[in-house]
């Protein structure tokens, strides 16, 4: 995985959680964020970074490639892509992702209702 910063993170800003989390990011990075919660489904199920190349990847690879290029979360990084930390940081992630995208779902619809 490259550790440049030439990707965009595509985040769902509709998401409080997320939200959240990515404007705290925002203060200590470079860069370049996007809403994604209009872009469909795919989007809102993972944390993406696209690069100019249209090359993406997602989740946990993702926050590892943010990590890497926030300022003092670079030790995170380096933890999260330990071998074994990794793999449990795939099922937790997934497991909050799903949890995240229904609670997204099921809250949009009832406020479009």
């Amino acid at each position: 995985m490259k550790n440049d910063s030439d990707g965009k993170v595509l985040f769902n800003e509709e998401c409080s959680i997320c939200n959240f989390e990515i404007k705290h990011y925002k203060k200590r990075s470079k860069l370049e964020y996007e809403n994604c919660s209009q872009k469909g489904d795919k989007y809102l199920k993972a944390l993406y970074v696209e690069f100019p190349d249209g090359r993406e990847i997602k989740g946990v690879d993702a926050f590892i490639y943010v990590w890497s290029n926030t300022k003092g979360y670079g030790w995170l990084a380096k933890f999260a892509s330990l071998p074994v930390i990794f793999s449990l940081a795939k099922i937790l992630y997934a497991f909050l992702a799903f949890i995240l995208y229904w609670r997204f779902k099921i809250f949009n619809r009832t406020l479009s209702s």
